[in-house]
């Protein structure tokens, strides 16, 4: 076999041992689901930051003059005021791992919608997003809003790829209420999803 096809092979052999080390790692550990207190406003606000830098690939946000990115605090603030607004911290191991933000949609009344999830890098492609999703539709007998951009393509990979289970079947599409390049998905109540034993919420 030439050399540069046993440097690729074994480049792709170790990427497959890397992965399967991930998948074992995740299944030892354990996936929790926090809601945020008001101590863990400034964690969250925290991270919205690296969250703003890996979605400004796709819609073009620049930092501020102070090398931060600006974000509107009276909003943020809304997930700890308003009913049904809420926002959860995910922790894997113990290690802070992304958060959750959930709020009421804005295009269906009574429903509620996924607004904005992150996980850090280092526990990406571990699943670790699929579950969190699993947790909360588990949780609810309402319908869900998920809005895809289409600008994200990795984002809009995901759901589509959730949107192809059973669970989590969208029964109508509609156009985005602000006017943006955005998709919304309408999944009707969904009762009866198992949740994952690994998974933790307090």
């Amino acid at each position: 076999m030439p050399e540069d096809s046993l440097n690729q092979h074994s480049l792709n052999q170790h990427s497959l041992n890397q992965n399967a080390r991930k998948e074992a790692a995740l299944q030892k550990n354990l996936l929790q689901i926090l809601p945020a207190g008001s101590d863990e406003k400034n964690t969250i606000w925290n991270m919205f930051q690296f969250y703003c830098y890996d979605t400004s690939v796709y819609d073009g946000y620049d930092v501020e003059a102070d090398g931060k990115y600006k974000m509107c605090a009276d909003y943020f603030a809304q997930y700890w005021q308003l009913p049904r607004w809420s926002a959860f911290i995910l922790k894997v191991d113990g290690a802070l791992a992304g958060f959750a933000l959930i709020e009421p949609s804005d295009v269906v009344a009574e429903a509620q919608e996924l607004a904005d999830l992150f996980i850090m890098r280092r526990f990406r492609r571990l699943g670790i997003a699929r579950r969190v999703v699993e947790y909360f539709m588990a949780q609810r007998d309402i319908p869900w809003t998920v809005t895809t951009f289409d600008d994200a393509p990795d984002a809009t990979a995901f759901w589509q790829q959730m949107f192809r289970l059973p669970q989590f079947q969208v029964i109508e599409t509609l156009p985005d209420p602000d006017g943006r390049d955005a998709t919304v998905h309408l999944l009707a109540a969904n009762q009866g999803i198992a949740s994952d034993g690994n998974v933790v919420c307090k």
